[in-house]
């Protein structure tokens, strides 16, 4: 969470986590392992489309980690100020906040003109003394659920559009079509075999003749360098599209799935 200002019950203050910096003028981010541009955007809550522009970056535009990145100002959700404030909620006292923020009683009730027997409701917005707000603690980590480790994995490949099909590679420059899904899977800690057909042996068998491919799916088919078995693989991004790095010559791409016929196996990982 990035803002917490007019959130009931939330202390309003600027992030320190280190990676997000902001100005008057300008905020930056700076790329960690993993990143990609798709998963920047979401983590910072702005419009991947914005933070391309103000990059110059395209799609496929390669980042490291350590990279400094502009955010654009205009729909980031970093907030500064120089006050801080808190919005009332249910069963709140005078008290209650004050120990919330760590900040005395008596600071708290001066800076909002309070006495000790001042009446105070749920969504009223008070000011708690600048510089005594404490970090509260980080909130229990939660399991992923599939969905949005299906987003960060469509979102890794997405962020490797362009880039080199070389066979028997697995990134961060260049990709076989195994090699693209075991990097793309292994962003949700997902340890992939760098092989189509013993990755067609993970998760559940979809009957794609039956049953409409997903998001995240893997879609397998034979292809030339084996003819009669299955070696080649891709990630669909709907029931119609996949990402995948396709042979020789090629760069990883979106492309229509194959025909019914020409699928071998479908296997869902989540």
């Amino acid at each position: 969470m990035l803002g917490l200002i007019g959130v009931p019950g939330a202390l309003a203050k600027s992030p320190s986590n280190g990676l997000i910096s902001e100005t008057s003028s300008t905020s930056t981010y700076t790329v960690v392992k993993n990143d990609s541009l798709g998963g920047i955007a979401r983590k910072t809550n702005i419009n991947l489309a914005g933070l391309l522009q103000v990059n110059n970056f395209v799609l496929s535009s390669v980042i490291l980690p350590g990279q400094i990145i502009n955010l654009p100002t205009s729909s980031a959700s970093i907030t500064s100020s120089a006050t801080s404030t808190y919005t009332v909620v249910k069963n709140d006292s005078l008290s209650g906040i004050a120990k919330k923020a760590q900040v005395t009683l008596s600071s708290f009730l001066k800076i909002n003109g309070f006495s000790k027997s001042s009446v105070i409701m749920p969504g009223q917005v008070v000011q708690i003394p600048v510089g005594q707000l404490f970090t509260p603690p980080a909130p229990a980590s939660v399991s992923p659920t599939a969905d949005t480790r299906i987003e960060t994995i469509i979102d890794f490949a997405m962020a490797q559009i362009g880039k080199p099909y070389v066979f028997g590679t697995a990134g961060p420059l260049t990709y076989d079509c195994s090699g693209l899904v075991r990097a793309s899977f292994a962003t949700v800690k997902v340890n992939l075999p760098h092989q189509s057909l013993l990755q067609s042996t993970y998760g559940t068998a979809v009957d794609w003749k039956t049953t409409p491919i997903q998001k995240g799916d893997l879609v397998f088919s034979f292809s030339s360098r084996t003819p009669l078995q299955i070696g080649h693989v891709g990630i669909a991004i709907s029931s119609t599209q996949w990402i995948v790095a396709p042979y020789t010559g090629t760069t990883v791409s979106i492309s229509r799935l194959p025909s019914t016929d020409k699928i071998q196996a479908v296997r869902r990982i989540f």
